[in-house]
């Protein structure tokens, strides 16, 4: 990360040669926003807001005008200086789209440049153009979950404080893989850390522990555990704080989920001591994962893993009755 973060400066960083043309692509969101929002920095202190033209999909959903930025590509400006022009979210171009951007960048005028951002596939021949007119092409793509504790070690150093790997673990048991929401984290526990300080799983815990708000992860707990009342009191505090039955249908799963896998591997002979290990979790966060099944049948957390499964399918709009009903229906089911 910090290696990639290095190239990204020197790419389109403020005192650094700017190229004719920039292609973006991968899978993280957060390196390719940042490199997004070096790029709008750089045009603005060159020559003002009016220096950066920008493409997005409309309303959010589709895919930049290839046709308009092809057309300010070609088109003379009144600007002096150098031109930037952004287009976002370029991967769901079809052949002649992307064919007519490839023609633009290939004779586009002096003092432009073009940027061009995939989040994901790229587009038909526009990598060879951007590499023929001299430009560059920055990958930047999501770590796979065996990579994510390191990368999120890499990204707790490169904001100036120690992670340790059963920290770096236990926020991605508790926050899930979304990497936009896992570096918001990092850059709160900076704060909280400062400069050369160090968060371990227990400062972690702590924080959890104390926090004022019930976790969506709680709920999930509850369901395992089997009491029905408690399930209720918990789902009641969560829509209390605003959470809904979308909102807690992850958490609320991927706990379910891991409990029916821990209990099918102890019903078939695993060693507790090594399932603690198979589990992919922090060691204690498993070992209270483990404890907590004790009376719990796998027929039981299979049925909680299909109420589940159907409240999901009505978050999607599979059903037309209020949320908070949807939400009861669904762990009333799950704690037959």
């Amino acid at each position: 990360m910090v290696g990639r973060g290095k190239a990204l400066r020197r790419a389109i960083g403020e005192d650094s040669p700017v190229k004719p043309a920039y292609l973006i692509h991968g899978t993280d969101s957060a390196k390719i926003d940042e490199a997004r929002a070096r790029l709008r920095r750089r045009a603005e202190s060159e020559g003002g807001a009016g220096s950066l033209e920008v493409f997005e999909p409309a309303e959010g959903k589709g895919s930049p005008d290839a046709d308009a930025l092809a057309g300010a590509i070609g088109s003379l400006s009144l600007i002096p200086g150098r031109r930037y022009l952004l287009a976002d979210r370029i991967e769901k171009w079809g052949k002649n789209q992307a064919q007519t951007v490839t023609d633009a960048v290939l004779s586009a005028p002096a003092e432009t440049t073009i940027v061009l951002i995939a989040r994901g596939k790229i587009p038909g021949k526009i990598g060879e153009a951007v590499k023929k007119v001299g430009g560059e092409t920055l990958t930047y793509d999501a770590p796979d979950a065996a990579r994510l504790p390191v990368h999120l070690i890499e990204g707790a150093a490169a904001r100036k404080f120690e992670l340790t790997p059963e920290a770096a673990r236990f926020m991605i048991g508790r926050m899930g893989d979304s990497l936009p929401r896992l570096n918001s984290e990092l850059d709160r526990l900076a704060l909280w850390a400062g400069e050369g300080g160090m968060v371990d799983v227990e400062d972690l815990e702590e924080m959890v522990t104390d926090t004022s708000e019930t976790s969506t992860f709680a709920l999930g707990d509850a369901v395992i555990g089997g009491d029905r009342a408690e399930v209720l009191a918990v789902a009641e505090r969560l829509l209390a704080q605003g959470s809904t039955a979308g909102s807690t249908v992850y958490s609320t799963s991927t706990s379910i989920r891991r409990a029916h896998k821990a209990l099918v591997k102890l019903e078939a002979g695993v060693e507790p001591s090594q399932l603690e290990r198979q589990l992919g979790m922090p060691p204690f966060l498993a070992r209270r994962l483990i404890n907590s099944l004790s009376g719990t049948s796998v027929e039981g957390i299979r049925d909680a893993t299909i109420a589940m499964a159907e409240l999901e399918l009505w978050t999607r709009g599979g059903a037309e009755y209020p949320d908070e009903l949807a939400l009861d229906l669904a762990l009333l089911a799950a704690t037959e």
